[in-house]
């Protein structure tokens, strides 16, 4: 790598190349680059550069989709600004409409991922790799870091409020590098535009410095220093004797990335298990929040039942007292026929006695 005489851009250069090679890849990278910068006097830059966090296979997977940029990337940046602001407009038919798109991005954006990581991922990596997506979505800055190419691990977002992007994202002294270079991912040399810088909080973590390096380090970085100041002034051969020394300091570097590599495996394997945690109370929550739902729905569905039994009962109320009124008027209506029988037949006799007593008055 050509290292730029600016030490902002050489330092940004640097975390492009490195952040762009597979995980597999990134602690040797890491050092020959530092090497880099040290020869090229950024000390500083350097020292910046060791302490970059090796992304963790989630993340290495979306660095690699993004640096591919691959079509799902502009996907994922228009439908999140098209979800947040229906989101902010309160406009839950628009958000509806787009519940087809979401679930269409998401699968192929795991799909794309895996593509590009160059193998399959294991189900956990997968649910990392969607979750980081979602995040995406629903939160801008979150949608900057992820598309920024230097993603260090995966994203996630609880339902409500803003994503935690802390050191999820290659950190500076100044800020956050965004290292999204376009024309994809190339050789690892960067255009005029291709670092940009997000703007921290005051909040800075404390882990940063450790990530830095120890005071044994600074010491020897300092010393050299004050050899450079010196004997390069003072002594004709003091810039081969500079030399010699950073080549010992190479040296000790090379043997405590050993020791790096092992912490850092460790690392990983931990960030896996507080990955497989947060799945797991996401999925509780999940079934909390399902189960909520259906209590709901079930106290839903039982008070309109109960609404219903009283109106049949109303009703049921209504229909036996018609039935009763109508039992009475048939029993009266009974005994009006009773009785007007009764009468027809008293009359019918004496009509038959009358027409007798006419005969034999005839017959007289």
């Amino acid at each position: 790598m050509d290292v730029p005489a600016d030490p902002d851009e050489a330092l940004a250069h640097a975390v492009q190349a490195l952040y762009a090679v597979p995980a597999a890849e990134f602690v040797a990278t890491r050092t020959a680059l530092a090497k880099e910068l040290r020869g090229a006097r950024h000390r500083d830059a350097a020292k910046e550069l060791t302490g970059m966090r090796k992304p963790s296979v989630s993340a290495a997977a979306v660095n690699a989709l993004v640096r591919a940029e691959d079509p799902v990337v502009d996907r994922l940046v228009e439908l999140g600004g098209a979800m947040r602001q229906a989101t902010s407009a309160l406009d839950g038919r628009a958000l509806a409409a787009l519940r087809t798109d979401r679930d269409e991005l998401l699968r192929d954006w795991v799909r794309a991922a895996a593509e590009h990581a160059g193998g399959s991922l294991t189900p956990s990596v997968e649910a990392e790799v969607r979750d980081t997506a979602v995040a995406a979505l629903a939160d801008a800055d979150a949608t900057q870091v992820v598309t920024s190419g230097s993603l260090t691990r995966a994203l996630s977002y609880s339902g409500f409020g803003e994503v935690d992007l802390a050191d999820a994202v290659a950190r500076t002294s100044t800020g956050v590098v965004l290292t999204r270079i376009e024309g994809g991912r190339g050789d690892g040399e960067v255009g005029e535009d291709g670092a940009a810088e997000l703007e921290e909080g005051d909040d800075e973590p404390e882990e940063e410095d450790e990530l830095e390096g120890d005071g044994d380090e600074d010491d020897e970085l300092q010393d050299e220093d004050e050899l450079e100041g010196e004997d390069a002034e003072d002594e004709p051969g003091g810039e081969e004797e500079l030399d010699d020394e950073e080549d010992d300091e190479l040296e000790d570097e090379e043997d405590d990335h050993l020791d790096v590599d092992d912490l850092e495996m460790e690392l990983d394997e931990a960030e896996k298990v507080v990955a497989a945690a947060r799945a797991e109370r996401r999925r509780r929550v999940r079934a909390e929040t399902d189960a909520a739902d259906r209590v709901e729905e079930a106290a839903a569905e039982v008070s309109r039942a109960e609404e219903v039994l009283r109106s049949a009962q109303e009703q049921l109320s209504t229909a036996q007292r018609a039935l009763d009124e109508a039992q009475t008027l048939l029993t009266t209506a009974q005994d009006d026929r009773a009785d007007a029988e009764e009468t027809l037949r008293a009359a019918r006799e004496r009509r038959d006695e009358a027409r007798v007593a006419l005969e034999e008055a005839e017959d007289a």
